[in-house]
Order: C-alpha cells, then sequence, then structure tokens
C-alpha cells in the first residue's frame, strides 16, 4: 500500500494554472539536502512489452496457476492475495477457456488489469482516485500509434473476453478508460532498477508524479531498494519557488532532452537551458565550424528555428540532416566499440574534429573511457602507468567542468564524478612516493588536497538513501576518508620531528 509521509503536507503546495496544469510550491523555505517527500509506490510493473512476475518482479513468461491472469515466476508460490482472488473471480465469468489464452498473449494486459485492480479493493479506492487525477494527455494521444498499439493489444481482447463487465462499475469500464490509465502510467511512471540491475522497469508515485520538470531542477529524486522514492531539495529553496525535478538525463542534449519530453510526457521544456543555444556555455550539442578557423567558432542550434548556425558567422550554417546523420552515425560507432578502449579512444580523437568537446556524444565516451580505466587501475597486475593515472583525471576533471553547470548544487552524477577525481589523484601520488618521485610532503599536500575533494562528494552522497548503489558508495567512502586520515598522520610524524 502507498505511504507518503508527512513532509510533502508541511513544504509543499498543490497549485494549478493552465500552462503547467497541476503543480507544486514550495510552502515555506527549504534548505538544500532537505526531504520534502519520502513515497512508496502506489504500482511496480514492467516496461511496455516486457512480462514480469507479480511477486519478485523477475522477467517471466508463466502465469499464477490460481488466476492464470497475472505472470508470476516457478521460484514464487503466490502473489498479492487480494488481486489473485479478485482476478480468478473474474476468469470464472468467461465462457470460453480460450479466452484465458488469449489474454495472457499480450503482456500490456497486466498493466491495465494491475490499475483497474486499485479500485477493486476497499483499502486502495483512494489510491484509484489519486491516479486518476494524474496526467494522461488523453486528447493528444488519440489515434497514435501508441494508442492503436493499446487498442489492439489491450482494449480489444479484454472487450472481446468480457472481462470488463465483472469488474466493479463494469459499465463504466470502457475503452476510453483503459487509454487513459495506461496513459497516465507511460507519463508519470519513474524508472526504477529491475532486480537483475542490468535492466529497468516502472513506478507510479502519485505524490512524486505532481512535481514540474526543468533540465535545471530544484529537487534531486533517489529511489532505494525497497522501491521507495526520496525527493530532497539540491539546493535552497525560497517559499513559492515551483518546484522541479528533471524528467530525462541531463548529460544529454538539448534536442535529444525534448524530443524526449515531447513524444513521452507531451510538452516543450522552455527552461533556461534549453532556450540558450550554448546550454549556459557547455556547448552539450554544439558542432566544431568546419569553415571558421579561430576558436570560439562553434555551430549551435538556434531555439525555436531548427537552424543550426556558427556563433561567429551567421552564414555558415549545418543542414539538420547532416547533424541527425553526424550523431546517429557516432552512436553506432560507439555501440560496436563497446569495452574497447583503444577504439573509444581513437573514435574521441575523430569527433574531436566534428563536436565540442564537452558535446554529449563525447561526454558519454569520456564516460565510457572512464569507466574501463577504473577496471585497469583497480588490478594492480596491469601495472598502470603515470599515464592512465593522468588520464583518468582529465577525463573526470573534464566531466566536472560540465557538471558543476549543469547541476551547479548537490547532485549525485557529480559527486560521483569527483569521488572518481580524489580517488585516482590519491592513488597517483601514492605510486609516485613509492617510486621516489614525490616526497613526504608532496604526498602530504596531494592527499590534504584529496581529502577535501573526498569530503565533499562525501557531503552530497549522504542525502542519498542508504540501499542505493550511491548510499553504499558513501559508506566504502567513510572508510576510505579513515584510512586516508591515518597516511596523513603517519606523514605528519616526520614532518612535526622536522619542525623541531
Amino acid at each position: 500500500m502507498a505511504c507518503v509521509t508527512e513532509d510533502f503536507a508541511k513544504k509543499c503546495e498543490i497549485k494549478q494554472n493552465e500552462m503547467l496544469g497541476r503543480f507544486v510550491v514550495a510552502a515555506t523555505n527549504i534548505k538544500a539536502g532537505e526531504t520534502l517527500l519520502l513515497e512508496e509506490p502506489t504500482l511496480v510493473l514492467p516496461n511496455v512489452g516486457d512480462r514480469r512476475c507479480s511477486n519478485c518482479h523477475k522477467l517471466t513468461n508463466t502465469f499464477c496457476s490460481k488466476c492464470q491472469l497475472l505472470s508470476l515466476c516457478d521460484e514464487c508460490a503466490q502473489h498479492e492475495t487480494f488481486d489473485c482472488t479478485r482476478l480468478a473471480e473474474l476468469k470464472a465469468q468467461l465462457q470460453q477457456e480460450e479466452d484465458v489464452q488469449k489474454l495472457q498473449t499480450h503482456a500490456e494486459i497486466g498493466l491495465a488489469l494491475k490499475c483497474l485492480l486499485l479500485r477493486e479493493s476497499q483499502e486502495k479506492q483512494r489510491q484509484f482516485e489519486q491516479m486518476l487525477q494524474m496526467e494522461a494527455h488523453l486528447e493528444l494521444r488519440r489515434g497514435s500509434e501508441i494508442w492503436c498499439n493499446y487498442e489492439e493489444q489491450v482494449v480489444a481482447p479484454l472487450q472481446a473476453a468480457g472481462l470488463l463487465a465483472h469488474f466493479r462499475n463494469g459499465d463504466q469500464v470502457n475503452a476510453d478508460l483503459l487509454q487513459r490509465l495506461l496513459g497516465i502510467l507511460d507519463v508519470n511512471a519513474f524508472e526504477i532498477r529491475a532486480p537483475e540491475r542490468e535492466s529497468a522497469m516502472r513506478a507510479l508515485y502519485v505524490r512524486a508524479g505532481l512535481f514540474s520538470h526543468s533540465c535545471m531542477p530544484n529537487l534531486m529524486a533517489a529511489i532505494d531498494d525497497e522501491r521507495r522514492l526520496k525527493i530532497y531539495a539540491n539546493r535552497f529553496i525560497a517559499a513559492g519557488e515551483i518546484l522541479y525535478y528533471c524528467y530525462t538525463n541531463v548529460l544529454l542534449g538539448t534536442e535529444e532532452r525534448r524530443h524526449i519530453l515531447k513524444t513521452g510526457k507531451y510538452f516543450d521544456c522552455n527552461c533556461a537551458r534549453c532556450l540558450d543555444p550554448t546550454e549556459l556555455g557547455t556547448h552539450l550539442s554544439s558542432f566544431v565550424c568546419a569553415t571558421c578557423a579561430c576558436p570560439g567558432g562553434y555551430v549551435v542550434r538556434q531555439p525555436g528555428s531548427g537552424v543550426w548556425q556558427c556563433l561567429l558567422n551567421a552564414e555558415h550554417t549545418l543542414k539538420p540532416e547532416f547533424v541527425a546523420n553526424l550523431l546517429e552515425r557516432a552512436k553506432e560507432e560507439i555501440f560496436h566499440a563497446k569495452d574497447d578502449i583503444y577504439r573509444y579512444e581513437l573514435l574521441l580523437a575523430k569527433l574531436s574534429r566534428l563536436l565540442h568537446g564537452n558535446h554529449y556524444v563525447m561526454l558519454d565516451l569520456k564516460q565510457n573511457i572512464a569507466a574501463i580505466l577504473r577496471q585497469i587501475l583497480q588490478n594492480m597486475a596491469h601495472r598502470p602507468s603515470r599515464k592512465v593515472y593522468e588520464r583518468k583525471i582529465r577525463l573526470c576533471q573534464e566531466i566536472l567542468l560540465v557538471l558543476k553547470v549543469i547541476q551547479p548544487g548537490i547532485s549525485r552524477l557529480k559527486a560521483i564524478a569527483l569521488y572518481e577525481l580524489a580517488n585516482t589523484q590519491a592513488e597517483l601520488a601514492r605510486k609516485l612516493y613509492s617510486e621516489q618521485e614525490y616526497g613526504a610532503d608532496e604526498l602530504l599536500a596531494e592527499l590534504q588536497r584529496t581529502e577535501i575533494m573526498l569530503r565533499e562528494s562525501l557531503r552530497m552522497l549522504l542525502y542519498e538513501p542508504i540501499a542505493t548503489p550511491e548510499g553504499n558508495l558513501a559508506r566504502c567512502m567513510l572508510r576510505e576518508l579513515k584510512e586516508l586520515q591515518e597516511d596523513m598522520k603517519l606523514l605528519l610524524v616526520p614532518s612535526v620531528g622536522k619542525a623541531n
């Protein structure tokens, strides 16, 4: 059952207008790091096309032997008792056995059934009513490809089986209601980690769904291993400010973020970052102008026009088709170079003649290279050279420069990048000390600088829920910080003796 803490009622005020619909403002001044909402999910669901166990949420192709309408893996004996019992009662109303088999064919039918089951339960009816108040963009979706897919794969099979009439207020359970419920899931659900970690699933949070979007948000959203969502402030927020979190990946370029928001959430983002062709000077979407020979010759997309134009000379332009094709080819090459650091580096050098060093495709490459370097440095059998450490340090610094602009407050991405930088700098300093290239004073000075970075990284990660990868990293960092301080104490002893 969904649970919401009192923080939301005390610190947040729901408002409504024509442009934003329902939105939330700060009811009082809110400090950086302060929690505004802790919420358990109303529904936990697979992504469209997936079929997952209704109990453990692992991928499966089998069904509950009792209700036969919801998925249940071989390792789980049962799922939620009310849902199973009620669906078994509804299934008994079906005239033909093959109707069950037809309903099992389409995974999306399970999404609709789980929504409708909320209204069947006395305990969860209020959650169903709250869910219906969420935005579905029904008219914008009507007749679209996804609408037609749901019509074919959900609405028509349920109507043909005659199952809908046996739900509570069955005369109201029509095609529009089903499309509305499925639209609410598509528009409002949060991506969450699946049990197998490398893939994702979805969860619906009715309170968190009220917060508006900005590519420069004042809120952070984090979901722990129990699927409980935490919303907290990433900076000081004054009473009356609109509360925003980011619906997309902040490390994407403007055109990509806006496309995701338009096709999935049905609105155009007009935040300060989206309206600035240079993305606040980060150039996350900028191309190198091949015609200009001087620094600063970057081709950017002019907001609202779709024209790609050089900042120094408006006559120098790129065709949108060229931009789209180049990016598509670059992404394909990155995909095919998977985990090959030499191909990544060659591709980075090649693309640097076409893309700004901070372009989101370049940042993706840099993150991939840094991840491989991390593995190399963790395995001392590789005997990494000084250049390997320095390469990773440089990559972390370049990524951090971008993150400091687009996520200026508390940021888990910034904290992780800062940790990677600090950790690598400390290990390089220890290596140089062991090889007698650094003296004790030089090592101590480097470790002191590292300590400052580690403390800043840890300060940001301590706001993350404990039962998350970031929470686990924070615990590891606490141990590393203690070890670092012990090393510094040992280095200080001879320094103190020398001074006396």
